[in-house]
């Protein structure tokens, strides 16, 4: 910048005292000096972006990883709930159509089935609900009896399926329950609501009052009264821990 500005003085003070021949040759010169200077930043900006070109080029890419595929569970099998009342008329209704010798096309026969169904008298649905609680009679039992098979390591297994399906959106299906897992005892305050409840207390109230009822009982209590009641609940506690200490280890 700076010869730039000399050169640009040297050729005003030529223009002013030189001859014509001597301001034509300073002219030149000074034009070939401006232009090699153009040239020379333009060479240096060049350098730079390949020199930025090559840095971003050799980078190495780094591929983004993939989400781990979820393990997948085998489903424990468990009994089958039955139909209900209306899923039985309605497949009964299906059963005649394939015997007519119609196709069944489900949209169009649902409505139908379902006018069939509002036309039956109170006895006649009442023999599908009969039908209906006798097999769920069966089923509880045979669920019951299924649930006393599975070991602790199969309920941890098939309720970690379960709170998967649920974490995406699966509804309806709730974690199973271990019959042989050690219940969590009460507290010191519903072990005296146990109490209440079990000597008449307050039961002319709706349950909502009743609780209310219980909670402002036990605020008033005396503190020997809720002592015997906290002791209860520690000792009950302690022993909770231990047996769910030996029921983890069997996992």
């Amino acid at each position: 910048m700076n010869s730039l500005i000399n050169l640009t003085a040297f050729r005003s003070a030529l223009t002013i005292s030189a001859p014509m021949h001597v301001r034509t040759m300073a002219t030149k010169a000074a034009a070939s000096t401006a232009a090699k200077a153009k040239t020379t930043k333009k060479d240096t900006k060049d350098t730079k972006d390949k020199a930025t070109k090559t840095t971003k080029s050799k980078a190495p890419k780094v591929k983004a990883e993939k989400p781990a595929k979820p393990v997948k569970i085998t489903p424990v099998v468990l009994p089958k709930r039955p139909s209900t009342a209306w899923n039985m008329f309605f497949m009964e209704h299906l059963d005649k159509v394939k015997a007519s010798g119609r196709a069944i096309v489900p949209i169009q026969e649902t409505p139908k089935a379902a006018a069939d169904w509002k036309a039956l008298s109170a006895s006649q649905k009442q023999a599908y609900t009969d039908i209906y609680q006798r097999n769920m009679t069966v089923y509880h039992k045979q669920i019951e009896a299924r649930l006393q098979e599975l070991t602790p390591a199969e309920y941890k297994l098939e309720n970690t399926r379960r709170q998967a399906l649920r974490a995406a959106g699966k509804k309806g299906l709730p974690s199973l329950k271990d019959p042989n897992a050690p219940k969590r005892p009460l507290s010191s305050f519903f072990r005296f609501a146990q109490d209440q409840r079990a000597q008449g207390q307050h039961a002319d109230l709706p349950l909502n009052e009743r609780a209310k009822a219980f909670a402002a009982a036990w605020e008033n209590a005396s503190q020997s009264t809720k002592d015997r009641y906290i002791e209860d609940a520690r000792k009950a506690q302690a022993e909770y821990q231990v047996k769910k200490t030996a029921y983890e280890a069997s996992k």
